[in-house]
């Protein structure tokens, strides 16, 4: 498999800051982070009581092939040139970090290390049914518990141990069966998900 390549640090940006850069209104940008995160393609975080959104996730989310600093600089042109130099400086290395972050969002993507969290959730649904499956089993072992406790505590710890053994294996064929059905459906163009390596 592949290492991911080293993500930089994202461009973060409040729900007003992006509404003012996108020139649209709070609440659209709201709704649509709101979907956007339900989707599992951008992630926020809190700063007090602001919510922040990573820019170049959220650009990505959206479609846009464009450099979204760019809709802000012509917004700069026309506002007086009264800014200081280190701002000028502070923009410019944020507009870096935003196109190194949404080059690395591309690029992980091509290599399929983003998945969207509906199919992760769909595949670790599976594990844990096939892992509760196995579990249930427990009952079926009650008369060679028994059994076994009668030979005393080291031959109920064998048993359990034995026991312990044959689940394990069970709820590993169970997965390896769910890698290979999901194998078999990126195959035929559904949705990447990876239960890891079964070998």
């Amino acid at each position: 498999m592949t290492s991911a390549p080293l993500m930089p640090e994202g461009v973060w940006k409040s729900l007003s800051e992006i509404a003012a850069i996108k020139g649209v209104s709070k609440v659209a940008v709201k709704k649509r982070v709101d979907r956007y995160e339900r989707e599992g393609l951008v992630t926020t975080r809190r700063q007090g009581r602001e919510r922040l959104v990573d820019l170049a996730a959220y650009d990505k989310a959206v479609g846009v092939a464009g450099d979204a600093y760019r809709e802000q600089a012509a917004e700069t042109v026309k506002a007086e040139r009264s800014e200081p130099p280190s701002a000028m400086r502070d923009a410019q290395t944020e507009k870096a970090q935003w196109e190194a972050r949404r080059s690395a969002l591309d690029v992980n993507e091509r290599l399929g290390n983003l998945v969207p969290v509906k199919s992760v959730e769909l595949a670790m649904i599976k594990a844990g049914e096939a892992i509760v499956r196995s579990l249930g089993q427990l009952a079926t072992f009650a008369p060679d518990l028994m059994a076994a406790a009668k030979d005393g505590e080291p031959a109920m710890r064998r048993k359990l141990r034995e026991i312990e053994h044959q689940l394990r294996r069970k709820a590993g064929e169970a997965l390896t069966l769910i890698a290979s059905e999901g194998r078999a459906d990126e195959d035929n163009g559904a949705t990447e998900f990876d239960l890891g390596d079964n070998d």
